[in-house]
């Protein structure tokens, strides 16, 4: 059962994942038990410079774990941790940082249902709840966020997703004004194919995007393309075992001649 936050992933990864405008290089491994990741970007604002990013992931036994503890190139840390085993289907959650962010969290699934609860713990600002369903091929529910300091409900969201052979569509809506559509449709074995789109009454076509995926001899092929003008291309290669390059482009249709370009490189 997937929950709430999850509804619409199959059609908010197909967009969002690999295309870059960065040039970044990801490094996976683990040191015993723990798993380490590196990531070094480079800047290249006024003058070049590499920035890295250090993550480290540990299952400590007893249902504890630490899912994240990242240490960012300004010095900052972040630190996502969970507790499972308390009893079926429960975890509880905690996400902090050292800027005055702590939210503590519950996750609770069993069979069709998945509920989450989140509170921030640090400055009491606010609290969030979702619930989440699934019949067969559907699956639906919605979410809220509760401002405590000035007693009013500051954001809602309800969406549902319909999966069934290659065939996946979702439809979310936040706050009641505005509707996004995703639609992920597998063609064939090679062939992917999507859309998605925004809908208001002020704006009954606000935004939308369409975009395919193609698994070629060389690699896989990925575009999209923006109601704005906006083109983009990425190639998913893996040139050795483990190791995978995603280089990158994004350009105006009205402005060819300057293209941004990115570079991924991961390795483990």
């Amino acid at each position: 059962m997937p929950l709430f936050s999850k509804i619409s992933a199959p059609s908010d990864d197909f967009f969002g994942d690999d295309y870059t405008k960065k040039v970044t290089c990801k490094i996976k491994t683990k040191a015993g038990p723990v798993g380490v990741t590196s990531e070094t970007e480079r800047k290249t604002k006024g003058s070049t410079s590499l920035l890295s990013k250090l993550s480290f992931k540990w299952a400590a036994g007893s249902g504890f774990s630490i899912d994240k503890l990242q240490m960012k190139p300004d010095g900052s840390h972040v630190m996502e941790t969970s507790l499972t085993g308390v009893a079926p289907g429960l975890k509880f959650t905690f996400k902090g940082d050292d800027a005055q962010n702590g939210d503590l969290g519950v996750e609770y699934t069993k069979g069709a249902i998945g509920m989450t609860a989140e509170m921030d713990i640090i400055e009491l600002k606010q609290v969030a709840a979702s619930l989440a369903a699934s019949k067969g091929d559907l699956a639906f529910g919605g979410s809220a966020t509760y401002k405590i300091a000035g007693g009013s409900l500051d954001k809602y969201s309800v969406g549902a997703s319909y999966s069934s052979g290659p065939l996946f569509a979702s439809v979310m809506s936040d706050k009641l004004s505005s509707v996004d559509l995703g639609l992920k449709y597998k063609v064939n074995s090679d062939l992917v194919v999507g859309t998605s789109s925004t809908h208001s009454a002020s704006a009954p076509l606000g935004a939308m995007t369409a975009g395919a995926s193609f698994n070629a001899p060389f690699g896989i092929v990925k575009g999209k393309a923006t109601s704005d003008g906006v083109l983009s291309a990425v190639l998913v290669k893996e040139v050795a075992k483990k190791v995978t390059i995603t280089p990158a482009v994004q350009v105006k249709a009205s402005d060819f001649a300057n293209a941004t370009w990115g570079l991924g490189v991961t390795m483990g």
